[in-house]
Order: C-alpha cells, then structure tokens, then sequence
C-alpha cells in the first residue's frame, strides 16, 4: 500500500519494486503479490482499474486513511529496530563482532548500523589491522551517504523557488 501513495501501479510494477528492495532477503512471486493485491481489494484498502491493457491499483480513501494510521507504527518500529541494532552491537563479543561486520560488509548493507554504537564494537576489536580495515570501510560508507546528501543539497539548491 505504501508504494501506491505516490501514484497508482501495476501488479509487476509493485512485485519488481518489492524485489529490488529487498534484494538477497526475500524473492516475492506473483502467487503472494496478486492474492495480496485482491484482499486489499476486497477489503476496500485499494481499487483497480484497466488502463493501457493493465490493471493498475491505487490507495481508496479507506487505503489512505489506514497508513496514515499506520504511520506512528512505522515510525515506532524503526525506532525499535535501530534501538535493537545498538543494543545487540553493543553487547557482542570481538571475535563475534568481527563475524558480523565481515557479513554485513560482504551483503553490501553496511549503512545499517549506526555509528557509535558500531565504532564502539570495533574499538573493542583487538587485532589492530582489523580495527583499520573496518574504519576504513566506514570511512568509505560515510563518504558514499555524504555525496548522496551533497547531491540532494545540490539539487535543491538548483531549484527555483
């Protein structure tokens, strides 16, 4: 429902959106997406509607309502889930930390964890090379969010008011 706030879309538009999101954790097939689709439907959450040979969805007024319901949730949540993060990066043990962070690193997620709490687990690391090597790839992360903020920035800067 969440992807239809912005404009109404197809069903393979939203299953392909939902795989590009949540690449290497969860494969959606069309037996989930479509029977999902139907009892928002039903349910009077969202309506379709054939245009250019497709059927495409969109938020009801009901639909609307409903996330915007759902948005302290969302907003509690990630919360919780970012307090999870710090709590568990917190506690873990160096060899373990070391495990976690070479997993992390390889999936190419590395922008989950927040930093104090991810700077603190590797400042218990005991191999020096080890500390560098992650602090460098921090480093890189860090750059990579702040040229994405600088563009933003840019851009907005380009606007005309």
């Amino acid at each position: 429902m969440i992807q239809l706030l912005e404009s109404p879309k197809y069903g393979y538009e939203i299953l392909t959106d939902l795989r590009g999101g949540f690449k290497g954790c969860w494969e959606p097939k069309t037996g989930t997406i479509y029977p999902a689709l139907q009892s928002l439907e039903k349910r009077k959450l969202i309506a379709s509607a054939l245009q250019s040979g497709k059927i495409h969805y969109s938020l009801t007024r009901e639909g609307r309502s409903m996330i915007d319901e759902m948005s302290n949730y969302v907003a509690e949540y990630l919360m919780f889930n970012s307090k999870f993060i710090e709590s568990t990066v917190a506690n873990m043990p160096a060899d373990f930390t070391q495990d976690v962070f070479s997993k992390i690193h390889a999936s190419g997620i590395d922008e989950i964890i927040p930093e104090a709490p991810i700077l603190e687990a590797i400042s218990r690391l005991s191999d020096v090379s080890l500390k560098h090597e992650f602090l460098e790839q921090r480093k890189k992360v860090l750059k990579k969010k702040l040229n994405l903020v600088g563009r933003y920035l840019n851009n907005l800067d380009t606007e005309v008011p």
